[in-house]
């Protein structure tokens, strides 16, 4: 799945009956789950997130909007469609799938609910939808991010030289971490040649049996290289690769 692009999130969700476009209201929950887009902290007027059991459940209609979607609802069908520029997400309240420009077929967990005429979503839903996704239930917090701003961070991190930071911060927990030393050897063996990091130039995503591969061509003032990453369900990284766009290094694979 390409590039999904995100910003600073959340609101809330009142369908309009029938079909019709989606306006906000007020809605009482539970002491709601903080929510980070994309490294900002988002600051609500109150609870407007709750939990499913250990779900997190978010309001739909920002999401969207943030998202660049129009967002309508057909209350007939239980049917909900986002469109922006040529892609399209259907998906029906209560279900379990969504549909991607009319031909594939995506899996998520939980189902999009309605409290108090507000339509939530499900955290995997955000991910079914090509986002990098993790909740932390002591902290109550759930972090989401577009798989370019991930990459950009960790290319950044890279970058500034943050092999500490990058590897503490990212890197799966339970995965046998990469030695600061070869972090550091492979950045540089591929930046040395390639002059002035640049930024990100381009990322593509998708996602197999559960993990998601971010794959990004770093821009450099000489030339270009890429930078693959392997993550886990919770948003983890367990597998890093950087390499020249002619060459094939592998930087870090700590589940083997």
């Amino acid at each position: 799945m390409k590039n999904r692009i995100v910003a600073v999130f959340l609101s809330v969700l009142l369908l309009a009956a029938g079909s019709g476009v989606l306006t906000g209201n007020s809605v009482h929950a539970a002491p709601g789950v903080n929510i980070i887009v994309n490294g900002q902290a988002l600051q609500l007027d109150g609870p407007q997130t709750y939990t499913s059991g250990t779900t997190p459940m978010l309001p739909l209609r920002e999401t969207s909007e943030i998202l660049k979607y129009k967002t309508t609802f057909i209350g007939a069908t239980g049917q909900f469609k986002l469109n922006r520029f040529q892609e399209t997400i259907e998906f029906r309240l209560g279900g379990k799938e969504i549909l991607l420009n009319g031909k594939d077929r995506v899996a998520f967990t939980d189902s999009i609910e309605l409290k108090q005429q507000r339509a939530y979503a499900p955290l995997s839903f955000f991910r079914a939808i090509g986002l990098v996704t993790s909740y932390d239930p002591a902290k109550a917090q759930v972090e989401i991010y577009s798989p370019e701003v991930a990459a950009g961070a960790v290319a950044g991190l890279l970058a500034a030289g943050n092999y500490t930071g990058l590897r503490e911060r990212y890197f799966a927990v339970e995965a046998e971490q990469p030695s600061l030393p070869v972090i550091q050897q492979s950045w540089e063996g591929v930046s040395a040649p390639a002059g002035q990091y640049f930024g990100v130039k381009s990322t593509e995503s998708r996602q197999h049996e559960g993990n998601m591969t971010i794959t990004s061509v770093l821009s450099f003032s000489k030339s270009e290289a890429l930078l693959t990453l392997e993550l886990n369900t919770s948003g983890k990284i367990v597998k890093l690769s950087l390499a020249a766009l002619q060459a094939a290094e592998v930087l870090a694979n700590p589940s083997k």
